[in-house]
C-alpha cells in the first residue's frame, strides 16, 4: 500500500465560517478518497491561519523536509488552491520538482493524479487552475487593501493592538479609549522630557520604580504577540522612551498608512512617504495636549545630558550666539561658596571659540525682567484683539528684508574663498568664518520657513479671535521663573563673548504681527479691517534674528 501524507491549509481570508474549506472538512475529504484508492494516510500536515499567496509556511517547509528525508511518496490536497495560490510557486513544485523526485502528487476536487494524467493536465489544465487561484488571492487582498483605506480615512483604528497608554474600545474595536492603568506614565515621560531629563534617564526612573512597560502590560492582558517594544531583559530604555515622544498618537490624532507590503505575494513592507499617510485630528481622547507634545520634542532633539541629578533650570536653553553650541555647566568652589557658570561647550571641547562664560544668577535675573517685558507685550496685544473684529483679515506675506539678509552672508561665505587666495586670512580664520556664515544662514532660512508657518497659522486662527484672548499668559508679573514657564514663553537663550544676552521667545513672530494688525486697526470703520497687511511692513523695524531684544551682563 502507497505511503502518502495529507496537506491541510486554512488563511485567515477563507475564514473559519466557511464549511467547505475547513480543516476538518479537507481531512474527511482526503480520507474518504484515500481509503477508496488504497493509500496509507501516514502524515498530516496542517497549516491553519497562513495565506497561500507564499509557500512561508511552518507545516510545509515540515512537509518538504520530511519528503527530502524519503518519509513519504505521495501527498494529497483537497484541492490546489489549498496547496497554495502562488500561479509561479505552484507550478515550480508540480511540474519541475514534484516530476522530478518522483512524488505522486493529488487534488481529490481537481480530479488530479499526477500518476495518470497526461500531458494536457499537467502542462495546460493545471498552469490554468493555478492562474485562476492566484488571481483570486490578488483579488482579495485588493478587496483588504480597500477596505483598510476607508476605515483610516474615516478615523477607524485598523491596528492589531492599540498604542501603549490606549485601549481598544469594548463599544467599538476601532476605537481608541485611555488605559487608565498606564496613561500616567506617559504623561510622565513627557513631563520628564519637559524638565531636561535625558530619554536614558527617564527609563532609568521608570525602571527604578518598577513601572510597566508595553510588552509587559500586553502580556499581563494575555496579548502574547511580537512587538517593537520588546527588549532582551524587558526593561524601559532610551529608544523606548524616544519612540513614545514622537507618536502624535497621544495628542489625538491618528496617524496611520505608514508602510505598506510590496505587493500581495511578499511580507516585506515598505515606508510611505509622510505626505501620503493618513492623519486624523482629534480621532480619540488625547492624553497630553498638543503644546506639551511640542515642548517634549523640542527638548528631545537638543542634546541633553545622561546625568542621574535633577536637570537645571536652563538644561537644554543656553547657546552660544557665535557658534551656535550648547553652553555647559561648571561648578567652582570658593572659600565664599559655590559659583555656577556657563561656558560655550565648543570653547571647552575644542577651543575652536571663545570662553562666553556668564554667571547663573545673572541669566536669572535676566530671564525674569525680559520674561516679565515679554508676558507684559503679550497681555496688552491680547487686550488689543479682543476689541477687534478680525474675520476678513488677509495678510500678504513679504520676505525680502530676511531674503537680503541671507543673500548678504551668502556673498560673505563666498568672498572668504578669494581672502584666503590672497592669505588675507589663515586657514583656522577660514573654517572659523566659514562656519559662523553657514550658521548664521541656516538661521534665517528657519526663520523664513517659521514665518511663513506663522503666517498660514495666523490665518486660520484670526477667523476664532476666542483662540487667542484664551491663550494661557499669566495675569502678573512673575516672582520668580519657574521651568515650565521659561520653556513655555523662552525658545532658547543665547549669550555673546561680552556678556550681552539675546531672547529668542516662542510665539514672538505672531507677537509681533498682532500688534502691527491691532494698530492698523484702530480706526472704527469695519470697511477697513478687509485690507490686507503686508507681513514685511510688521517685521520692518525687527532685526531678522527672532528675538526679543538684547541685555547686559557682567560677572
Amino acid at each position: 500500500m502507497t505511503t502518502a501524507c495529507m496537506y491541510l491549509r486554512l488563511s485567515r481570508e477563507d475564514g473559519d465560517s466557511m464549511e467547505s474549506n475547513s480543516i476538518s472538512n479537507q481531512r474527511q475529504i482526503i480520507q474518504t478518497y484515500a481509503k477508496v484508492n488504497g493509500l496509507k494516510i501516514a502524515y498530516e500536515y496542517v497549516d491553519d491561519g497562513y495565506s497561500g499567496s507564499n509557500f512561508e509556511r511552518p507545516d510545509f517547509k515540515k512537509m518538504i523536509q520530511d519528503l527530502e528525508e524519503g518519509k513519504f511518496s505521495t501527498i494529497i490536497v483537497k484541492d490546489l488552491s489549498r496547496f497554495g495560490r502562488d500561479y509561479i510557486e505552484s507550478g515550480k513544485y508540480l511540474q519541475k520538482i514534484f516530476p522530478e523526485k518522483g512524488v505522486r502528487f493529488i487534488s481529490v476536487n481537481d480530479s488530479y493524479d499526477s500518476e495518470n494524467a497526461d500531458m494536457s493536465d499537467t502542462h495546460l489544465i493545471l498552469p490554468i487552475r493555478n492562474f485562476i487561484n492566484d488571481s483570486y488571492c490578488r483579488d482579495i487582498s485588493m478587496k483588504v487593501k480597500s477596505a483598510k483605506d476607508v476605515k483610516r480615512k474615516n478615523g477607524e483604528f485598523i491596528g492589531a493592538f492599540a498604542p501603549f497608554g490606549y485601549k481598544k474600545s469594548v463599544a467599538d474595536k476601532h476605537q481608541l479609549v485611555v488605559d487608565e492603568e498606564v496613561s500616567h506614565i506617559i504623561k510622565r515621560i513627557f513631563q520628564m522630557k519637559i524638565e531636561a531629563y535625558s530619554s536614558k534617564a527617564i527609563a532609568d526612573f521608570l525602571n527604578n520604580i518598577g513601572a510597566t512597560t508595553p510588552a509587559k502590560h500586553k502580556e499581563n492582558k494575555g496579548k502574547k504577540h511580537a512587538t517593537g517594544f520588546i527588549i532582551k531583559d524587558g526593561k524601559w530604555d532610551a529608544k523606548m522612551i524616544n519612540r513614545i515622544i514622537e507618536n502624535k498618537v497621544y495628542t489625538g490624532v491618528l496617524e496611520q498608512g505608514k508602510t505598506m507590503k510590496l505587493n500581495y505575494k511578499s511580507k516585506k513592507e515598505i515606508d510611505v512617504h509622510e505626505d501620503d499617510w493618513v492623519v486624523i485630528d482629534d480621532a480619540h481622547e488625547e492624553i497630553i495636549s498638543k503644546s506639551t507634545f511640542a515642548l517634549a520634542n523640542k527638548m528631545l532633539a537638543r542634546d541633553l545630558q545622561t546625568s542621574k541629578d535633577k536637570p537645571s533650570l536652563f538644561a537644554g536653553m543656553l547657546y552660544c550666539a557665535d557658534c551656535g553650541s550648547a553652553l555647559v555647566r561648571r561648578t567652582v568652589k570658593t572659600k565664599k561658596g559655590v559659583n555656577i557658570y556657563y561656558i560655550c561647550s565648543n570653547y571647552n571641547r575644542t577651543g575652536d571659540c571663545s570662553r562666553h562664560s556668564i554667571k547663573e544668577d545673572e541669566i536669572k535675573l535676566q530671564v525674569k525682567d525680559s520674561l516679565n517685558h515679554y508676558l507684559e507685550r503679550y497681555r496688552n496685544v491680547l487686550e488689543k484683539i479682543s476689541r477687534l473684529d478680525l474675520k476678513d483679515i488677509t495678510i500678504n506675506a513679504d520676505f525680502s528684508s530676511l531674503e537680503n539678509e541671507k543673500a548678504k552672508y551668502e556673498r560673505l561665505r563666498r568672498s572668504l574663498y578669494l581672502d584666503l587666495e590672497d592669505e588675507l586670512i589663515t586657514s583656522e580664520e577660514f573654517e572659523r568664518y566659514r562656519r559662523n556664515y553657514l550658521f548664521k544662514i541656516k538661521q534665517i532660512k528657519e526663520q523664513i520657513t517659521t514665518k511663513q508657518e506663522v503666517v498660514k497659522e495666523l490665518e486660520k486662527r484670526l477667523k476664532d479671535k476666542e483662540s487667542f484672548i484664551s491663550s494661557v499668559i499669566p495675569s502678573k508679573d512673575l516672582d520668580e521663573v519657574t521651568r515650565a514657564m521659561l520653556i513655555t514663553f523662552i525658545d532658547k537663550v543665547e549669550v555673546l563673548e561680552d556678556r550681552q544676552i539675546n531672547f529668542v521667545f516662542n510665539n514672538i513672530d505672531t507677537v509681533n504681527l498682532l500688534e502691527k494688525l491691532a494698530d492698523k486697526n484702530k480706526a472704527t470703520n469695519a470697511k477697513k479691517l478687509a485690507k490686507p497687511i503686508s507681513l514685511h511692513q510688521a517685521y520692518s523695524k525687527i532685526d531678522p534674528t527672532p528675538r526679543y531684544g538684547s541685555v547686559g551682563g557682567g560677572m
